[in-house]
């Protein structure tokens, strides 16, 4: 068996409400070994679908759909580090221009 290559995956899910239709579009990215192109994509998809939910929410049922996977990309059979976008948002607070940011004496946030 030949050693696999990285893949990223961005995939979306679609909530939907019944009676309202489309309530929000939730995307994720995942990073997992795979052999060839084919077998990321369906690999993805297995996520995808893993990831599938419905639930009642008051008098509604709500469900997590698997909408699509929005990309796949080959990162190699050895990369060193990832890079995972988390977008872009607009300022709520005013820093003037002359702002001196002070990264080394800020310590990380640990979420577990």
């Amino acid at each position: 068996m030949k050693p696999g290559e990285w893949y990223r995956a961005e995939i979306r899910w679609a909530v939907m409400e019944e009676g309202r239709g489309l309530r929000a579009w939730e995307d994720a990215v995942y990073f997992f070994l795979s052999e060839d192109q084919d077998s990321a994509f369906q690999h993805a998809l297995e996520i995808g679908w893993r990831e599938r939910d419905g639930r009642e929410e008051g008098r509604r049922w709500v469900e997590k759909r698997l909408a699509e996977v929005l990309s796949l990309q080959c990162l190699g059979s050895n990369p060193t580090e990832f890079e995972v976008q988390l977008g872009f948002r607009s300022a709520t607070e005013h820093l003037p221009f002359e702002h001196q940011f002070d990264p080394e004496g800020t310590v990380p946030l640990v979420p577990f």
